[in-house]
């Protein structure tokens, strides 16, 4: 039985096709456009809740990270290191003591992902693959702006006063993607990929006064120069 067992893991390898197998440490940067979803947090009357989503609106962020990933064959994984830069800004309103304002939030989260890659070889150099993960996120800081017009100019600013405790510290979201991959040479690749993310917690701690609370989400191109290894 020992030499059947034997004799079988060295004809098992000749057998078989041949894997893909890969390693990598690579540097990232997105660039994206990011918003939010408005959640009710304190019963607070749908129309309110509407109002609040008109005058508010996403905007441009970005993120860097730096990333290891291991693939075998059709299969393989990321994780690493994200910084991720987000917020939100509003419209033009009136302010209570007159004239109109308008605010600027953002926000900063450091993440640590693990994203499950699906591979599909085009070429020898060639491949495009699918995204599908999850990432913990811990929340660095949110500050803001407000803005004083009158008739359209600039009056003034002030920061918002806006409490860190009020924030959850650590956040899950939720990521997705479609990547195009592209062998430069034996040790490097540069990547392209299309990316989705999505805060699976509002950004605000539940036993906060605030009425409403905020999900953000992010919709990006994630552009990866890579260091292969294997």
């Amino acid at each position: 039985m020992l030499r059947l067992i034997l004799a079988l893991g060295l004809l098992l390898p000749a057998v078989l096709p041949a894997q893909t197998l890969e390693r990598s440490l690579g540097l990232e940067l997105t660039p994206h456009y990011g918003s939010h979803r408005l959640s009710n947090a304190r019963s607070v009357i749908l129309d309110r809740l509407e109002r609040l989503d008109s005058l508010e609106q996403g905007r441009a962020g970005f993120a860097i990270g730096a990333v290891y990933e291991s693939r075998v064959d059709r299969i393989g994984f990321t994780t690493g290191l994200r910084y991720t830069y987000v917020g939100y800004e509003t419209l033009e309103q009136a302010a209570p003591g007159g004239g109109t304002y308008t605010d600027r939030v953002s926000a900063h989260y450091l993440s640590l992902p693990f994203e499950v890659n699906f591979y599909q070889d085009v070429t020898e150099k060639d491949r495009v693959l699918f995204v599908l993960g999850i990432a913990g996120q811990y929340h660095l800081g949110t500050g803001g702006q407000r803005t004083s017009l009158t008739g359209g100019a600039e009056t003034g600013s002030s920061a918002l006063d806006l409490e860190r405790s009020d924030y959850r510290p650590f956040l899950a979201s939720f990521v997705t993607g479609i990547g195009y991959d592209r062998k430069l040479s034996a040790n490097w690749a540069l990547r392209v990929q299309p990316n989705f993310q999505f805060f699976l917690n509002g950004s605000l701690r539940p036993d906060t006064a605030a009425d409403v609370n905020r999900n953000y989400y992010q919709v990006g191109l994630r552009v990866v120069v890579r260091r292969l290894f294997i």
